[in-house]
């Protein structure tokens, strides 16, 4: 039998089957009730470097996580201790929906990036040393959730049948919408009522991925990531968001797959080997829950299909597998997905802004084509 979180387990971690049942004082009260949360709350401050713009949110305690070390001299590859989700060691779960087999879940992030502060001075400054804070720091306040896409430790994208990423990706959409539809109330304090719903998945101890049970992360607050800043500017310059520019520009051939209402592709200027897009046709989309069915499915399809790529890919370049994926959504993105295989270091020059790529999209493009055309049995389509 696969490892898994049980449905024993499962009636005792559930605070809620619906995320959207949940207000906006709930869901406050749920994180801050946690004992287990808040002996790892973040330092609740933002600071930005003048020369980009990055936003940089510090967490100290972030660096106390058990799974981030493993025991001296064992290689990441070989180090692999019991799964403490399907132990059922994790916080409440606030969503959750059946598959075909299993169940896919929403629960707090146990070590939070953002979390509803009482306070904006971090802890560990007294309360009247606002001044060694920094003339352009801002709070940093709200709220962090992870997406268990299976229940089943060895289950996750890659080879899930189709139905069941559809419904994955629906309750990720129902989560976006019901934050966007609460933040007023859930961040009072928002400058003009910013608030913004950021998506990744770290997958791979390379890049940031502390825990092997597939997830996704899911981070709700005012601080506007530099990305969203930058698809912003760039349709405010452009007049069109950048979804549009690249499905017009973007050489056909470098297209993977198309599914109808979004096609998976290379970029032109791909910056590591192996990196792709997953593109919204209808560039007036802006977050997931403006999906329609169709639409849904073939994201849910694209997602699957890079993911499920990469890493049969990976493992022929000889790397560890490791990548991540980031969701683009809000002003200026038009709606986009980025797939990042870990294929290739970063050094100095790309420190600059100077990316050297040890690979073409060209021939990459024809590579995952044929990745992609090969038998899978492990999916069920």
């Amino acid at each position: 039998m696969s490892q898994r979180l049980h449905a024993d387990a499962l009636r005792r971690l559930l605070q809620s089957e619906h995320i959207e049942t949940l207000s906006a004082p709930d869901l406050i009260r749920t994180f801050r009730e946690d004992d287990g949360i808040a002996a790892f709350r973040p330092d609740g401050i933002c600071q930005i470097d003048p020369r980009t713009g990055d936003r940089v949110l510090f967490n100290t305690s972030r660096a106390r996580r058990p799974h981030d070390n493993r025991p001296p001299a064992t290689p990441p590859s070989t180090f692999s201790p019991a799964c403490a989700i399907c132990r059922g060691d994790t916080t409440g779960i606030l969503d959750v929906a059946a598959l075909s087999e299993g169940f896919t879940f929403i629960n707090k992030n146990l070590y939070p990036m953002l979390y509803p502060q009482e306070t904006v001075i971090p802890h560990y400054l007294p309360e009247n040393a606002s001044e060694h804070i920094g003339a352009q720091a801002k709070p940093a306040y709200g709220l962090h959730f992870l997406q268990w896409t299976s229940s089943f430790h060895d289950r996750d994208w890659h080879n899930m049948p189709l139905a069941d990423c559809v419904v994955v990706m629906q309750r990720l959409a129902a989560l976006e919408r019901r934050l966007l539809d609460l933040g007023p109330e859930l961040l009072p304090g928002a400058s003009g009522g910013a608030a913004y719903v950021s998506i990744i998945k770290n997958q791979g101890g390379l890049v940031g991925g502390s825990l092997a049970h597939g997830h996704q992360q899911i981070a709700f607050g005012s601080v506007m990531p530099g990305r969203v800043q930058d698809n912003r500017r760039f349709e405010q310059e452009q007049g069109e968001p950048f979804s549009a520019y690249l499905l017009r520009e973007n050489p056909a051939e470098f297209a993977v797959s198309d599914y109808g209402p979004a096609v998976l592709l290379v970029p032109y200027f791909m910056r590591r080997p192996y990196d792709m897009m997953l593109l919204l046709k209808a560039s007036n989309r802006r977050h997931l829950f403006e999906l329609d069915e169709d639409e849904l499915a073939a994201v849910a399809r694209g997602w699957r299909d890079a993911t499920a790529a990469i890493r049969r890919i990976m493992p022929q370049l000889g790397r560890e597998l490791a990548y991540n994926v980031i969701v683009h959504n809000g002003p200026g993105a038009g709606l986009y997905f980025e797939f990042l295989p870990y294929t290739q270091e970063t050094g100095g020059f790309e420190h600059l802004g100077l990316y050297v790529c040890q690979g073409n999209p060209a021939e990459a493009a024809i590579h995952l084509q044929q990745v992609l055309a090969q038998p899978r049995g492990e999916i069920t389509r």
